[in-house]
């Protein structure tokens, strides 16, 4: 049985029996109501697509990849459907609640054996006969399909298994399926012209030598258009001030939260990982039903009355110090402390946003690419992403938030200590 799903991206796409029992696990069709990029709809009103899509986006191009390397599917089955079931790990609003998440579980989006080895007596448990909603679980033991594998591939990590070739970093990787789908989605749905990407083109620019996936010299070029189109959309899209500025407050509001509810270690880690089976409709429920701070945050987002920026600047325009402090967690909690004492502003008001670290690189620049007989990285065949590489961290900021009302005042003091 195969089924064809229209997709305003690439088109018909089209499912045979494997996709379609994973499509219809309860796991995946939460990811329809998770959108793919956060808060950024507060910017760009068309930007309400899911994480459902872009894992359909995914498996289409992992597909076509796998037709242009003359792969037998039938020998891949754990690698496509890695590519459907790769982001089931995310929590409401997608990487938003990601570093909350990871803080209280240690928890990336990637690591999803909890899921996948799901605790068959507890899973019957949690079923009743009239709603015996299928997991994924039970369609890769039904379809006897290695789990291992299937977390190998989206984690990009090699799983030990004897393979000709090495297909570990098609999913996971520096120049892979997932991106090239996130890209030109995004960009569609912002109506941003940054992420147009050939990633047709693209794929026919891939290939196996000594058995590992590498950039080709006709790949060369349109591997420079995705990075060039990655590190438009970063400042444009991903990083936007105004999509920042809601993240924070959503996060800020959604730890208090969870702090407010238990005084326990045990409940906090819970209450995270219960997010990982959560959608947006969800969390904002319990957050709008709650008292004091969570209930406020979330109606200011709602009627988008946002906190404003005091200070916002580049990484560079700080001191070396100033960022290096910056760059880990504790010392920034501690700055954004400072300065709504010195501000005279309850400093659940105050948010100091840190984007990035000096000497950032895009990762995608150590991507291996096979020219004359030999394998070189992508920034060493090309000065383009070598000059977008080094200048990629140019594009992070370093913002601190509050309410109109107190923007002068935190502004005095963030920058009395900002540039101390």
């Amino acid at each position: 049985m195969r089924k064809v799903i229209r997709d305003p991206i690439h088109g018909y796409i089209e499912l045979d029996e494997l996709a379609i029992a994973i499509l219809d696990t309860v796991e995946m069709q939460r990811l329809r109501r998770i959108r793919q990029l956060g808060f950024s709809y507060l910017v760009y009103p068309g930007a309400n697509h899911t994480r459902f899509e872009h894992s359909l986006g995914t498996y289409y191009l992992m597909n076509v990849l796998l037709d242009r390397l003359g792969v037998v599917k039938e020998e891949e089955k754990e690698l496509l459907a890695a590519s459907l079931i790769h982001d089931i790990g995310h929590g409401p609003y997608s990487h938003v609640t990601e570093p909350l998440i990871k803080k209280y579980t240690g928890k990336s989006h990637e690591e999803v054996e909890d899921v996948l080895f799901a605790d068959e007596d507890e899973r019957k448990k949690e079923k009743d006969a009239e709603s015996a909603a299928t997991t994924i679980a039970e369609v890769l033991e039904a379809y006897r399909l290695d789990k291992r594998k299937v977390i190998g591939y989206i984690k990009g990590e090699k799983t030990g298994y004897a393979a000709k070739r090495d297909f570990s970093r098609i999913l996971n990787g520096e120049i892979d399926v997932d991106r090239m789908d996130y890209l030109v989605r995004d960009s569609y749905y912002t109506g941003v012209a940054y992420g147009v990407v050939d990633n047709i083109r693209l794929i026919h620019g891939l290939d196996f030598v000594n058995e590992e996936l590498v950039i080709t010299e006709k790949g060369i070029l349109p591997a420079e258009y995705l990075l060039f189109s990655r590190f438009l959309m970063h400042p444009t899209v991903y990083n936007h001030h105004t999509s920042r500025i809601a993240q924070l407050m959503f996060l800020n509001a959604l730890e208090d939260f969870i702090e407010s509810g238990s005084e326990s270690k045990d409940y906090a880690r819970h209450y995270a990982l219960a997010l990982r089976e959560m959608d947006d409709s969800e969390i904002n429920n319990a957050l709008g039903n709650a008292k004091g701070y969570p209930q406020e945050m979330m109606t200011r987002i709602n009627e988008r009355r946002l906190f404003k920026r005091a200070v916002y600047t580049n990484v560079n325009e700080l001191d070396e110090g100033i960022a290096e402090e910056l760059s880990d967690e504790r010392r920034r909690l501690e700055v954004e402390e400072e300065i709504s004492t010195r501000a005279g502003v309850d400093k659940k008001y105050v948010l100091l946003d840190f984007q990035g670290r000096k000497g950032d690189e895009l990762e995608e620049s150590a991507a291996k690419v096979f020219v004359e007989n030999e394998f070189k990285s992508l920034r060493d065949v090309s000065s383009l992403v070598s000059m977008l590489s080094r200048v990629f961290q140019e594009n992070y900021k370093v913002g601190v938030y509050t309410p109109g009302k107190y923007r002068g005042e935190v502004s005095r003091a963030a920058e009395g200590i900002l540039w101390r």
